[in-house]
């Protein structure tokens, strides 16, 4: 039985992922409000706990660290899915990207030697647009997102190997949430790559990947994805000193 902490994991995306993974494991799910939490986690069934955190906020971030060391030896995978659908550049720096490193960050002693894995978006979307800064319109907005995203998983594998953990991340599939308007009106609920990503051996070593929502690794676009660029575009909105 493996501890598995979902962001995210109270609706949408994340609670599907939490469905497929908590009948053999015990999971976390964490979540912005708590009447929903607890509504998720009890449908779900005894080995699911609930933790209340908005992780946009850096002190709600440094609870759910306590919380977790205080309540768990370790993290054995960690599903970053939280997100929004922003309505501002801010909205979407804080709540898309910053969220996730923090929490990666916070919790790497924790994680040590498990895996990370980040929600994704379309693999064509992710290799075909380009990195911009601009965040004016929603598509732009779209794009930095799954931009960024990647090269955030990308930092992430190089940054968190001295803690021996493994990130990668995936595209869920077209999967029913309130995230965005056609999202609404998706009837699959299903993801069933979480599980492929979770105990597949052949996954295990696997460190800097990105999986499509089949399990089948996506080759990236290596001048727009590695380390040396992905440094470069988040110093502007992470620490990189960590």
């Amino acid at each position: 039985m493996k501890n598995i902490v979902i962001t995210g994991g109270t609706s949408g995306v994340g609670l599907s992922i939490a469905e497929a993974l908590c009948m053999d494991n015990h999971v976390i799910i964490i979540g912005r409000r708590k009447e929903k939490g607890e509504a998720s986690a009890r449908r779900l069934g005894k080995s699911v706990t609930f933790i209340q955190a908005d992780l946009s906020m850096p002190h709600d971030v440094n609870r759910l660290q306590n919380h977790l060391k205080e309540t768990i030896d370790k993290i054995d995978v960690l599903i970053l899915s939280a997100g929004v659908f922003p309505n501002n550049g801010r909205e979407n720096i804080t709540q898309n990207l910053m969220s996730h490193y923090n929490v990666a960050m916070k919790v790497a002693l924790l994680l040590q030697s498990g895996k990370l894995l980040l929600v994704s978006g379309n693999p064509k979307a992710v290799n075909m647009v380009p990195i911009c800064e601009k965040q004016t319109n929603y598509l732009e907005r779209a794009a930095w997102v799954v931009t960024h995203k990647t090269l955030l998983m990308i930092y992430l594998s190089e940054k968190l190997k001295i803690y021996h953990i493994k990130v990668n991340s995936f595209f869920p599939g077209d999967v029913q949430s309130n995230l965005m308007p056609y999202t609404r009106s998706l009837t699959n609920k299903e993801v069933p790559v979480a599980r492929h990503l979770v105990f597949e051996p052949s996954v295990n070593q696997k460190s800097g990947a990105f999986f499509d929502s089949h399990g089948n690794e996506v080759q990236l676009n290596e001048r727009k994805y590695n380390f040396v660029a992905a440094e470069s575009v988040l110093s502007t909105y992470i620490n990189t000193t960590y």
